[in-house]
Formats: structure tokens, C-alpha cells, sequence
């Protein structure tokens, strides 16, 4: 792999005619941006050429007649596939180990490539060969080069997850999606549909799948551009997802124990059991934080610097949740909703007895040690405005959902691990 990996475009080389005919991908990109009026990089600068059909079938053919064609820019220059040049767009100047955005995209869009290796030959050796054969059967926003150079660590993690989804989803034959149109309908059709029903932030919080699977047919059988809610569209994946014909996958490294679980789909909803509530652990003055406990972990509610919480598990973090969601959750069980968060703050800024006063008064509902006004007042007013919104909202809360707290956190805890009611299906890969 290391040899293939060496032959591999640097950023800023030719893209000569040869170079792009080593690969379909290219080809397909070269013709796609001529026709779409995408600029080219290219030792000019950004140049737009003119689509022409006689260069899209010769590139299509391999005409090698074509090899020094002339090719006309929008601005009436003259150029010659020579004066092209690589950049990430077609494979040029990728990294190993990569960070941020472009290697997620590579080792998501490196496991549909890895399944559909072992789709194609369950005996496959997931050989470079092998790679980007099935790279051409897939329909990801990453290149060949990029998923041959995912790290070792990704790159039996994509092996080991190729292999369980084998396992558990049998012969049917899948078109795997990462970053494609159909997976960008899909956003579009989320989009379009949570502005009615205005129930998450953002699409993780429906669904946390990073690749998407589609059996052959399957398009034609769903029409999830009907969907006139998330509730529909929910209940149109749940049937493709019963008879295993579009499946969201959420990905995480895997490592030496690979599970696959099934989220929102048959099994109940495991609801945690609330313990108590906490206004700090070592004291009400000693940190703006609080906590309600629950049977397997916490979860913890401050200023981050917005008011928000967070799920925290024995083993691991779960998911963070937004004021307005908080609020969200309020409303769903009856409780009296917080204070908005930035006219407390500016209430402190200003006025810090008139706030301190409203403050004592939620104080004195609380079981914490007992203090006269002044005593409290020496205790909050060096506090900054970031850490008495904090403290202040924290006590309201808690106040506010006094006997109601199992309902409350089941709320919570649905939203931030994105198994809300209104979450859609997904297989988790782990």
C-alpha cells in the first residue's frame, strides 16, 4: 500500500491528461465542473473553462488525440490540460492522518468503501486494487488517495466495521452513501420539515448518522419528498429501515470489542432513573454549577458560556443540550419555564441588590444551609455576572421542576443522546 500511496498527486503538480485518466472519479470531476462553470486551479490562477463535447467524450474514451486539445476559458484565454494544476479537489496534497473536517470525511467515507469491498467479495483482502474498485461503486465526497490514507488505527476500524455490517445486515446490495446528493436531499428534506415542527437544533440531534445506506430499488419504493412532518418521515424510515432498505449508520472509531446497536427502532426506550438533585459538589457557593443524579451518571447544568447541560455517563459523555431545548423540555412536562438568561445577566450588571433579593427568595425554597439576606448578599456579590446567571438559573430550574424531576430528565436525556420521540431510526457502529 505504501508504493500506491507514494504514486499519489502532490498539491500543486500538473494535472496533465494522463494523470486524470488514471482514475474514473477524475475524469467525472474534470467533466462535472466544465459543465457546472467551476473554476479550475491552474498556473494563471482560477480559470473557468468552457464545456465543450467533443473534450467530454475524448476524456470519456481515452482519446489520447485529445491529450494536447486546446481548452477555451470563459475569459476567451486559450490553455491546454498542461496549465492545469492539483489541489485537494482532485487528490492533491492529502494527508495521512489529515484533522478536522477532511478526515472525517475520508474515514466515513472510508467505511462505505471498506463494506462495499467485502459486499463485492466477502474474502476480499481490502488490497488497494480492491479499494478503489469499490470506491467506484459508492457514492462519497472523498477521494481514492484520501481513503488509502486514512491511518492504520482507521483503517482496521473500517475493516472491523465492514466485516459486523456484513454480518448483521446479510446480502441484500446497498448503495453506500457519505456527502452525495442523496444524502444532501435528505438535509434539505430535514431542513424543510423542522421549520414546521421546530424540534431540533440541528439535524445530529434527529439523527447522528454520518453515512447512509440504500438497497438497489429502494428509492422508488419511498416517497420521503411526501413527508408533510418529521413524524411522517420518522415513520417512512422506520418501514425502510424494517425491511432493511435505507439504513443511517452513526460511526465511531471501533475498537477491540465492535458492537452495532439499534437506536429508536423496537426496543424501549431505557429511561434513567432520577437519584436527586445537587446544587454543587462541594458546597452552593463553591462552584456556578449543579447537578441532577441519576442511576447510571449525571448531568450537569451551567454557563458554557451560555446556560446549557451536559450529559455525563460513568464511562463517557453523552451529548450536550441548549437553553431553548431546556425551556423545550419544560414545556413538556408542565413546569414553569427559566428566566431568560441574558436579562438575569444584565440584571447583575446593573442592579445586583434588586437581583440578589429575587435570588434569597429562590435560596430560601432550597434545603441549603440556612442564612439571613446579608449573609447570602456577602457571599454572591463578588460573584461575576457569568457565574451568578449561572447559580441563579441552576436554583430556578430546580425549583421549577420540583416533582417533576423522572419526567423532566427522561426529556433531557432522550434530546442530548438524540433518542427524542421524534428521532429518526439508526444502526450505531462502536
Amino acid at each position: 500500500m505504501e508504493r500506491f500511496i507514494n504514486k499519489t498527486l502532490g498539491e500543486g503538480t500538473k494535472l496533465t491528461w494522463g494523470e486524470i485518466q488514471k482514475y474514473d472519479w477524475r475524469i467525472a470531476k474534470v467533466i462535472d465542473k466544465m459543465q457546472k462553470g467551476e473554476p479550475f486551479a491552474t498556473k494563471y490562477g482560477p480559470l473557468i473553462i468552457l464545456p465543450d463535447p467533443a473534450v467530454e467524450k475524448a476524456l470519456k474514451s481515452n482519446d489520447k488525440n485529445f491529450s494536447r486539445a486546446k481548452l477555451k476559458t470563459s475569459d476567451n484565454r486559450t490553455i491546454s490540460f498542461g496549465d492545469l494544476i492539483t489541489n485537494k479537489e482532485f487528490g492533491g496534497g492529502t494527508s495521512g492522518s489529515g484533522g478536522g473536517s477532511d478526515n472525517t470525511t475520508a474515514t466515513e467515507s472510508a467505511q462505505c468503501v471498506y463494506a462495499q469491498a467485502i459486499w463485492d467479495n466477502p474474502r476480499t483482502s481490502f488490497s488497494p486494487e480492491e479499494i478503489a474498485k469499490a470506491y467506484r461503486k459508492c457514492d462519497t465526497d472523498a477521494t481514492t488517495e484520501q481513503i488509502l490514507k486514512i491511518s492504520d488505527d482507521w483503517v482496521q476500524s473500517s475493516i472491523m466495521g465492514a466485516k459486523l455490517l456484513k454480518r448483521v445486515l446479510g446480502k441484500k446490495r446497498y448503495t453506500w452513501h457519505r456527502g452525495s446528493s442523496w444524502v444532501q436531499a435528505m438535509d434539505t428534506r430535514f431542513k424543510r420539515l423542522n421549520k414546521i415542527d421546530r424540534n431540533f437544533t440541528n439535524i445530529n440531534k434527529w439523527t447522528p448518522a454520518d453515512i447512509w445506506i440504500v438497497a438497489k430499488g429502494a428509492e422508488s419504493r419511498y416517497d420521503l419528498d411526501s413527508a408533510t412532518t418529521l413524524a411522517e418521515l420518522n415513520n417512512m424510515l422506520l418501514k425502510a429501515y424494517s425491511a432493511r432498505d435505507i439504513i443511517g449508520i452513526s460511526l465511531k472509531k471501533i475498537g477491540k470489542r465492535p458492537k452495532v446497536v439499534q437506536v429508536n427502532y423496537k426496543k424501549p426506550f431505557k429511561a434513567p432513573l432520577f437519584v436527586r438533585t445537587t446544587y454543587g459538589k462541594r458546597g452552593y457557593f463553591k462552584a456556578k454549577d449543579g447537578y441532577i443524579l441519576y442511576n447510571d451518571g449525571e448531568i450537569q447544568f451551567r454557563t458554557y458560556p451560555e446556560f446549557q447541560c451536559e450529559i455525563i455517563g460513568k464511562t463517557a459523555k453523552h451529548g450536550k443540550v441548549s437553553f431553548g431545548k431546556i425551556q423545550d423540555a419544560l414545556r413538556d412536562v408542565g413546569a414553569p419555564l427559566m428566566e431568560d438568561r441574558n436579562d438575569i445577566r444584565r440584571e447583575w450588571r446593573d442592579d445586583k441588590s434588586k437581583l440578589s433579593a429575587k435570588w434569597y427568595g429562590l435560596y430560601s425554597q432550597t434545603k441549603e444551609q440556612r442564612m439571613t439576606s446579608e449573609e447570602f448578599n456577602e457571599e454572591v456579590f463578588d460573584k461575576d455576572d457569568n457565574w451568578a446567571t449561572s447559580k441563579y438559573l441552576v436554583t430556578q430550574l430546580f425549583l421549577n421542576i420540583k416533582g417533576k424531576e423522572q419526567a423532566f430528565l427522561e426529556q433531557i436525556y432522550r434530546y442530548a443522546k438524540s433518542q427524542s420521540t421524534t428521532s429518526a431510526v439508526h444502526l450505531k457502529l462502536l
